[in-house]
This record gives C-alpha cells, structure tokens and sequence, in this order.
C-alpha cells in the first residue's frame, strides 16, 4: 500500500511526463519542416548542358547576330551536396552573315570562368555564381582568387590551346544551325577579310560614321563593301553596300536592302562630290 504522499507524488510525476509529451507534440507539429531537396545525380552530360545554358545566357550585350554558339573546356569541379563549382575555360561567339560566309560578329575570346550551381526543392540545376576575372593589371590576381593552384598554374602555363577548341566547338553548333535552316556556307570563326571604299577621306567619315547614327537603313549596311544579312521578324534580309563610278568617273556609293527573293526594299545612291556625299534623288 502506497502513503497518501506517495501516491501525491506519483500523479504530480504523471502529470509533468504528461505535459512533457504534450510540450513534444505540440512543437513537433508547428515547427516548420526544411523542404527536402531531390538530389540528383550530376551526369557529365548534364553538367555540359547546364554549363552551355549558363554561358549562352551572357550573350546580352555583344551585337545581334543570327545564332548565338559558345564553347567551354572544364578543368575541375568540386562536388558537395546539392552544389557544385566548376572552373572551366568559356567563350562565346554570335554568328552572323557576312559577304555570304557565316562568321562571329560579335563574342569573347577565351576567358577563365568559375560557375556555381545548385539543386532546388525539383531537383533542378540552378546558376548562383559566374565569375570572371578583372580586366587589365587585375587579371592574374584575380585568377588566382577564384582558382585552386594546380588549375590556375595550368591556365597561365600556355600548354593548352583552349581558344582552338573552343571554336571548334562554336564551329560544330554553326553547322548544325545552318543545317536547319538548310542553308550552305562557309563557316568561318573570326575574322572575314573586308574591302573598305576608296573615296574621299572627308566624304567617307560622313557617310560611314557621321550619317549612320541616325539612320537605321544606313546603319544596317556594311561599313565595307559588300554584304549583311539581318533577320526582321522573321525574314531575311541582305543589306549591300557597293562602289560604282559614274560615266563621268566620279565615285558612288550604293546602299539597299533587299529579300530573300532580290527584291528591293530601300535603296540610296550617295555621288561624291569632293568632301561631300550627295544623295541623289
């Protein structure tokens, strides 16, 4: 038999383990839950493709072009969790028509580039840093900052050739576009050999430099002679630039837009007269 304390003891005992397990339930059941993350495993195939999206999505600011490529070479990653931090060598390079040949109009050469990314609550991949390094006297430095030692020594070391490959990787995307556009040319990363006029100096400046900047037309012509191919919600268009001579043997220059179809769309003719590019009406 148990004391009347004892048993007063007992139910106060009872009662706090009580308590304690409601105290339990209680927290347990408004406390907010981390979400759980579906990892997934990082494929090579998938870390090339998330690293192609996240260096063609820096393609804003370089000048409009048709298609837009980019190359990367990967020289390390480090993998924890739902993160992972790849040093990589990357390159952009916007394509476009230029005399007839598909080229780069516009890109970067081969920059040492750390990315960034993350799983979210989907198990996607997401980008949460891409780094460059400083232009000019910042460069090296910088390079060394955002590399480990073994990658960074490779990368000044000059052993590899990375701007070949990576236009070669460029050069395979452009043909796979103008396969399906179905269209032939010759493709050529860098530089296409231009032919600039031989008019006046004074003359030239104004219709090349001065007069462009408020026209669009013109704007869109080539500063050299020859052609440019734009595409204007959704057609194509050949914009010309060409020198004649007159009967009297004074020097013309061309512009005009045409279609696909060598329809003339808009065409000016410029008769220089000295220093002065006349239209002619």
């Amino acid at each position: 038999m148990f004391s009347r304390k004892s048993n007063i003891y007992l139910l106060l005992f009872i009662l706090l383990i009580s308590v304690f397990i409601l105290l339990l339930a209680k927290n347990d059941f408004f406390s907010e839950k981390e979400p759980e993350i579906n990892r997934v495993e990082l494929s090579s195939e998938k870390l090339d493709e998330i690293i192609s999206q996240a260096v063609l999505s820096r393609a804003t600011g370089y000048m409009d072009g048709e298609f837009v490529t980019e190359g990367h070479i990967i020289l390390g990653k480090e993998e924890k969790g739902n993160n992972v931090k790849v040093y990589t060598v990357a390159s952009l390079g916007v394509y476009g028509f230029e005399n007839g040949i598909f080229t780069t109009v516009s890109g970067s050469g081969s920059i040492p580039t750390v990315m960034e990314f993350e799983t979210d609550t989907q198990g996607e991949w997401e980008l949460k840093e891409y780094k460059e390094p400083m232009d000019g006297g910042g460069y090296g430095d910088s390079i060394k900052k955002m590399f480990p030692k073994k990658i960074y020594e490779e990368i000044f070391s000059g052993n590899q050739d990375y701007y070949e490959k990576l236009k070669a990787q460029q050069k395979e995307q452009a043909q796979v576009y103008l396969d399906s556009i179905g269209r032939e040319a010759e493709i050529q990363p860098g530089h296409v050999e231009k032919t600039l006029s031989n008019i006046n100096v004074e003359a030239s400046n104004k219709l090349f430099a001065e007069l462009t900047k408020y026209d669009e037309f013109l704007n869109n012509c080539p500063y050299w002679i020859g052609t440019r191919e734009k595409i204007e919600e959704g057609q194509r268009f050949i914009y010309e630039t060409k020198q004649e001579k007159t009967i009297e043997g004074k020097d013309m220059i061309i512009y005009s837009k045409t279609n696909e179809k060598g329809e003339v769309i808009e065409k000016r003719e410029y008769l220089i007269e000295g220093s002065e590019p006349v239209l002619v009406e």
